[in-house]
This record gives C-alpha cells, sequence and structure tokens, in this order.
C-alpha cells in the first residue's frame, strides 16, 4: 500500500487539530503550544500531518535542515510504521540530515524502547529551555537573588508606573515601537530569529484575541518601559514568550520579570522562559535566575 503523506502549512483554523492531539497537561515544552507553532511558523516553515492518528510537525531551523519535530499520540505499536513512513517521504530531499528535532528525553527513550532504529541523538544545548520556581522569581529570597531584588528595589523607587494590558491598538502600537527600537540597538549583535521577532510578535498581537495569552505593559510618566507577553500552560506551567524593556529604566527587566509572575501566573509552581539560541548574553542571563531543570532537547540522525 502507497501511502501519500500530505502536509500542510500552519494556519489559524489549525489550532483546534494542533491542541487534539498536544496534551498540555503533560507538556513542559514551550515548542508545541500552537501560540508557539503559529508565532514562528514563518521563519521555522512549520507545516503538518496526521497519519494513524498521530500528529507529525514538519519544521525548518537555520543550521539544521528541515526536520521532523516530536511525534503526538504515537504508541508503542505504530511508531515503527510511522517512522518507516518518514525514512520513505525523506527519500525525495536532499536537505534532510536530522529525522527528528526538537526532541525530549521522553520522546528518545521511546525511540530505543519500541523501534529497532540504530540512532544518534545529539544534544541541541542552544535549544534546551530553561524551567524556573515561579515562587524563587517572585520572592527574590537570598544572597542569590540579591541583585536582583536590588533592581527590583531601584525600579520602585525610582519611578511611577502604571500596569496595563494589552488590550488596545495604542498599547499595541507601543510595544511595536519599543520592539523596532531594541531591534534596532542590538540588530548587529542577535541571530536570525531574534531579527524575526518584529514579524512574529506582529502576526501574534493581531490573534491576541485568539490565543489564550496574558499580557503586561509596563508604563512610566505614560511612556512604556516594557511589556511582556506569556500564557497558562497548564495548572502547573507558565510560558513566557516575550518581554522587552527600555534599558534606559533602570531595573526595568528584573522589575518586568517579577511583576508579570505576581500579575497573571501567581498560582503556578514553574514558569518556562524557553532557550537561549546560544546568544552568550541571553543565556548568562538565563542562567543568573538560577533554573530548577532544564528541557533537554536532542536532534536524532539514524544512522
Amino acid at each position: 500500500m502507497i501511502i501519500i503523506l500530505n502536509f500542510k502549512c500552519l494556519t489559524l483554523e489549525d489550532k483546534e487539530i494542533i491542541e487534539k492531539y498536544v496534551d498540555k497537561n503533560n507538556l513542559e515544552s514551550y515548542e508545541y503550544l500552537f501560540s508557539s507553532l503559529y508565532m514562528w511558523r514563518k521563519l521555522n516553515n512549520v507545516k503538518y500531518a496526521v497519519l494513524d492518528n498521530v500528529l507529525i510537525i514538519e519544521k525548518n531551523e537555520e543550521g539544521k535542515g528541515t526536520f521532523y519535530a516530536q511525534l503526538f499520540g504515537y504508541n508503542k505499536d505504530n511508531l515503527t510504521n510511522i517512522i518507516d513512513e518518514l525514512i520513505k517521504r525523506n527519500l525525495n530531499f536532499t536537505d534532510r540530515d536530522y529525522l527528528f528535532g526538537d526532541v525530549d528525553d521522553e520522546f528518545v527513550e521511546d525511540l530505543r524502547k519500541y523501534t529497532d532504529f540504530k540512532f544518534e541523538a545529539v544534544e541541541d544545548i542552544d535549544d534546551f529551555e530553561y524551567i524556573y520556581n515561579t515562587e524563587d522569581l517572585i520572592e527574590l529570597r537570598g544572597k542569590k537573588y540579591h541583585s536582583k531584588k536590588n533592581h527590583v528595589n531601584s525600579f520602585l523607587k525610582t519611578y511611577t508606573y502604571d500596569i496595563r494590558t494589552i488590550n488596545t491598538e495604542e498599547i499595541k502600537n507601543d510595544c511595536m515601537d519599543l520592539l523596532h527600537k531594541w531591534h534596532d540597538e542590538v540588530a548587529v549583535t542577535v541571530d536570525k530569529e531574534m531579527l524575526m521577532e518584529i514579524d512574529a510578535i506582529k502576526d501574534l498581537f493581531r490573534e491576541l484575541h485568539f490565543f489564550d495569552l496574558d499580557s503586561i505593559a509596563v508604563y512610566v510618566d505614560n511612556q512604556l518601559a516594557g511589556f511582556a507577553v506569556g500564557e497558562r500552560v497548564n495548572d502547573k506551567m507558565a510560558v513566557i514568550h516575550v518581554e522587552r524593556g527600555e534599558i534606559a529604566y533602570k531595573g526595568i527587566y528584573a522589575f518586568l520579570n517579577k511583576q508579570f509572575l505576581v500579575t497573571s501566573f501567581l498560582d503556578t509552581e514553574f514558569v518556562n522562559r524557553q532557550e537561549d539560541t546560544g546568544n552568550e548574553g541571553l543565556r548568562k542571563a538565563k542562567k543568573s535566575y538560577h533554573p530548577v531543570k532544564m528541557v533537554n532537547k536532542y536532534l536524532v540522525k539514524l544512522k
């Protein structure tokens, strides 16, 4: 029997299908939230197909080529057949060094347990996601958070502020203006993903009503000092999708980091602040908040 896998480019109309397969109750990675897939669909040329009631996502990432992402809905009985079909499909392409990418420890272990394929799982360290204890980032207790707490206190002492939700065109435009300014200042030091961030965030703002997102915009003297957008994944976990501040306001990032959690995610246990993309500045900043866990990610190559 010939199976033809028809991959479809991701659109807003696919939200229900994606969320049917991706169980948010057991999700740690932000990668497979529909909002994330949609936000980065252009950069990563995100497509999907369904075979034997298994969701297959295809992505392309600079330096990695095109690969299949984590499978959803598979079981030990159909995993081998699904992979056989993906291998056959890949014979028609030449840009596929890796069969899978963006996969976690559990999926790699399932490959070992349920299939006979010989493969190499390569740690994709730049893609590891940082998980923090929500209470730690709110309370900022102890010596390890001393400097962060000082930054927050500095902001509180220096500025009179008000907090708004990103729910009007005026606030969205203010956010985009700040984002453009930030990119103009740091463009020479950021990677392609961050350079495409403006377009991705613009898409997200255009459809804020469609996604179950929380947001915060911090104004000082009626000028936007910073903003953040995030999402509750499940009862335990929140994800921060976007966080940008105007560094002229001393302590804005530390204040944003804490206040957004207080405002929107006070009852969560953990917060996922995504990967560092290999950017040394981002890596240093993310480590300075002392993650309690990393979501390990792998690229998988068949031998």
